[in-house]
């Protein structure tokens, strides 16, 4: 099924990397490829992640303390937010 994003999506993804990397070479890059694999999973199969408040579903990245939360539409998947698992839990909740 086709991924769709928020636009504030990228702006997380962007500023997490550089945390990391900023951190250890090369770590922004492993966060990257951790996060392609789990929205490749949600892709494949969107129902196998668990319902989280306000009818959004939520994906956790294993390696990292980030959660993926995402909403299913009759023709698409519109990924919210992915946030860090120490940020407030209201924190995306509002988007569309």
């Amino acid at each position: 099924m086709r991924l769709t994003y928020h636009i504030a999506v990228q702006r997380e993804v962007d500023d997490a990397c550089a945390w990391y990397d900023e951190r250890k070479d090369h770590l922004g890059d492993e966060f990257f490829q951790e996060v392609e694999r789990v929205l490749a999973s949600i892709a494949a199969n969107p129902q196998a992640f668990p319902q989280s408040s306000r009818g959004r579903r939520k994906a956790h990245l294993k390696r990292f303390p980030y959660t993926i939360f995402y909403r299913i539409h009759a023709d698409r998947l519109r990924v919210l937010s992915i946030r860090h698992d120490k940020r407030h839990p209201d924190y995306g909740a509002g988007r569309k």
